[in-house]
């Protein structure tokens, strides 16, 4: 499991080879053996004991801001692998074969989309035609993205606009499909607009730490990406790789909203938008926990959406390498 540290005030430390959390006089003991991670994003109390155990046991634990984005991280320092992978990651993204990865991603991103429309249109009978009309207009992309040639510096400009038209029609289709008191208009950020967005906000934030986490133990190098830039302190590859699982966040959120499980108390308003509170924190992330945990098929077997994060990172690195 995560352990997720969202109380004010939590005070982390270690007690007979056991994690102890202590807040309002509480005390719990939990295991490092069911633990992956610990997320903090409160005002905690944590000692180097902690630290060292959860690195003793290959946890990583990261420090989540307000908005949901980790800004920082423990973990233990060596990669995944040798550097022979961050080698070859080099020479490939910078070649024109890194226009192959970047292409199965968007592709991926966009099919991920499409399946959460039509999975979403056969409990709507009533609006089925918008719903198809959505998916008609999505689903020319892909090929369009197939018939782009060159290298990413050459075509970035046209991917990110093929995927920005497919992003936008899907949103709209979202925004569509939600309750009228949570209708919203397009993506927004740093600060949210409205409040699936800031929800929404949040749960990629939660996302990004997962994947970061599979790239390290892949041993690819997060800061090396393709389609986004190598700019300063960027997680390129991470922004990159996200694109493959940005759906399990959308699904949850717009799961969240259609079950009536969230209200306007969860948000908090700030200077030009929302920020979500302890009260939403909870619930989604209890939520986005069940949804990563959950088994699903994956070439041939049943394992946890977050597994499939993992296993795709390692067959990025093994692809590299030539260890497909």
């Amino acid at each position: 499991m995560d352990l997720y540290i969202n109380t004010f005030g939590t005070y982390i430390h270690k007690k007979d080879d056991m994690f102890e959390l202590e807040v309002d006089k509480r005390k719990v003991l939990v295991s490092p053996k069911k633990v992956r991670s610990i997320i903090i994003s409160t005002h905690a109390r944590i000692t180097t004991d902690v630290v060292k155990l959860a690195l003793d046991n290959n946890i990583d634990i990261v420090l989540m801001d307000d908005f949901g984005n980790p800004y920082g991280r423990f973990w233990h320092s060596r990669f995944g692998s040798t550097a022979f992978i961050r080698r070859r990651q080099l020479e490939i993204f910078e070649s024109d074969k890194g226009l192959v990865y970047v292409k199965e991603w968007i592709k991926n991103k966009i099919t991920m989309s499409i399946q959460h429309l039509n999975d979403l249109k056969y409990k709507r009978q009533e609006k089925q035609d918008n719903i198809n009309e959505s998916i008609e207009f999505i689903s020319a992309y892909p090929e369009k993205i197939d018939n782009i040639n060159g290298t990413v510096d050459e075509v970035r400009n046209t991917l990110q606009g093929y995927e920005g038209n497919a992003s936008k029609k899907y949103y709209e289709t979202l925004s569509y499909l939600m309750p009228a008191e949570f209708t919203f208009k397009g993506r927004s950020s740093r600060p949210a607009k409205d409040e699936f967005n800031c929800l929404l906000n949040y749960g990629f934030g939660v996302l990004y730490g997962k994947v970061e986490k599979a790239c390290i133990i892949a041993g690819l190098d997060p800061f090396v990406g393709i389609m986004h830039t190598d700019n300063y302190n960027k997680k390129s590859l991470v922004f990159d790789i996200i694109e493959n699982y940005r759906h399990l966040a959308v699904r949850c959120v717009f799961g969240l909203f259609s079950r009536k499980k969230v209200n306007k108390s969860y948000f908090d308003k700030i200077k030009g938008g929302y920020k979500l509170n302890a009260d939403g924190k909870k619930v989604f992330l209890e939520a986005f926990a069940e949804l990563l945990n959950r088994p699903v098929r994956y070439s041939g077997r049943n394992i946890a959406n977050l597994d499939i994060i993992q296993f795709d990172c390692h067959k990025i690195a093994n692809r590299l390498i030539g260890k497909e």
